[in-house]
């Protein structure tokens, strides 16, 4: 069998001005060139765009000796073998040497402490790539030395346009429709595309068409891989929708977490957080839906937990909302951030031990239970004034006033249509309007009652 370069090496861009879809990292790179030096950098991107080509020009123009390391493999002692030669070619040569390291997020904390001195002292250029967040995957020491150039997935037009320019010079005959499909299905990692029309145009007489593609992605998670897919952006984007009550966007990212073969209780547990603060007391049933949730990922496991996944995201999703859990806990630290510590009243500490009521400890408490109506106050006498939960009408009705409320329509009206005048019901049940409804858009949120709006105008005054 004869060896031959594969096509994405073949194809790799020796020149800044033949990358394409990266014009922001490509201008600040040429500035670094005009210069005639560099910094050490981190490359930042899904698969596929780019990262470990740009170092190798960079390297290129600016006539620096080229080292590379994957942090998968790579020792210490590796990186301090690299480190002895940079030094040698710069004594013997006057010759400055770039180190890529791909996949610098998979160093641990001590490899990553190793490359200080030598950022420092510039024994070498640092030239990292990762698929990953550096806020997150490397150590503050490291990242602060390190510019950050962070580059952005392929857009389909893109990436159709640079597959046909690339059949073009190949002499690769290809389908448009497949190129439509392959630019779609790669979502934005070019090298898995070349990879592709590589297996494609062996298995085609000519041209490449869709079923080739098809045949050769048929096992690839486009966009999927958890590397393609940032952890925490994909994260952050979930819990927003969840509190943005929009249900189909979260169960789309709740479908990319499970894609991208994400930890299940990860997302369990985001979820389960969500619950309290974005619904909290607004619908005190989320939570425990939640948990269910939580429990079943642990019992069952994957792939029928995402059934539970799913159910609990679309109830939290179209619960209402409230954040005073979230505030209140905030409010009353940051309080005690603020001032100094308050001591608790007297009549308040513990009165249960001998001679607790001698110095005046809980003298003055009246048991609650005994005297509802009794007005006392349980702060520090100093923040007596104090609000840290707020009372804006966002509670939700206990259990048994929804349960009283469902009662006594099923009783009323069974299945049929009918009309509501929450007065009446608050008036037959004995409890407030504003209770019946909140209650009753609990219901239609949860599915328990269907509404056909009707309107009329009232006059109020003479």
């Amino acid at each position: 069998m004869k060896r031959s370069v594969p096509l994405a090496e073949r194809a790799r861009p020796t020149q800044l001005d033949q990358v394409v879809g990266q014009s922001q990292a490509v201008s600040l790179l040429s500035g670094f060139l005009k210069s005639g030096s560099m910094p050490n950098v981190v490359f930042w991107g899904p698969p596929g765009i780019g990262k470990t080509t740009l170092s190798r020009i960079m390297a290129s123009q600016l006539g620096l000796v080229a080292h590379a390391l994957n942090a998968t493999s790579a020792s210490v002692k590796d990186i301090r073998i690299l480190a002895e030669r940079a030094e040698h070619d710069w004594q013997q040569f006057k010759k400055r040497s770039l180190v890529h390291i791909d996949e610098i997020h998979r160093l641990s904390k001590n490899q990553q402490d190793v490359l200080l001195p030598f950022t420092e002292n510039g024994t070498f250029i640092l030239a990292g790539s990762t698929t990953e967040n550096p806020y997150f995957a490397l150590n503050p020491a490291l990242r602060s030395r390190l510019q950050l150039i962070a580059l952005q997935s392929l857009d389909e037009e893109t990436l159709q346009g640079a597959i046909i320019d690339l059949c073009k010079r190949e002499g690769i005959s290809i389908d448009d429709e497949a190129v439509v499909l392959l630019a779609r299905r790669v979502s934005g990692d070019f090298r898995l595309a070349l990879g592709t029309i590589e297996a494609a145009d062996l298995l085609s007489s000519d041209p490449i068409a869709v079923e080739h593609i098809n045949a050769c992605l048929s096992h690839a998670q486009g966009g999927g891989a958890r590397d393609a897919d940032n952890h925490y952006d994909l994260a952050s984007a979930y819990q927003k929708s969840l509190r943005g009550s929009d249900a189909d966007a979260a169960i789309y990212y709740l479908a990319r977490f499970l894609n991208s073969g994400e930890d299940p209780r990860f997302i369990a547990r985001r979820l389960w957080v969500t619950a309290a603060e974005d619904v909290g007391n607004a619908d005190p049933q989320a939570i425990l839906i939640a948990q269910s949730a939580y429990k079943a990922v642990e019992s069952i496991g994957l792939p029928e937990a995402r059934i539970a996944l799913a159910q609990a995201t679309i109830y939290v999703a179209r619960a209402p909302k409230s954040n005073a859990a979230i505030k209140a806990i905030g409010a009353a630290l940051k309080c005690l951030n603020d001032r100094p510590l308050d001591a608790i009243p007297d009549k308040l500490k513990d009165s249960h031990y001998k001679g607790a009521k001698e110095i005046g400890h809980g003298d003055g408490y009246v048991y609650s239970h005994d005297k509802p109506s009794y007005e006392q106050s349980f702060l520090p006498a100093a923040l007596s004034n104090h609000r840290f939960v707020e009372h804006s009408g966002s509670e939700s009705p206990s259990p048994s006033v929804i349960e009283a409320i469902e009662t006594l329509l099923n009783q009323k009206y069974g299945e049929d249509w009918f009309d509501l005048d929450a007065k009446k019901i608050a008036s037959q049940l004995d409890i407030q309007e504003k209770w019946v409804r909140k209650a009753l858009n609990l219901l239609v949120a949860k599915g328990n009652l269907i509404f056909k709006r009707q309107f009329r105008l009232t006059r109020n005054g003479p």
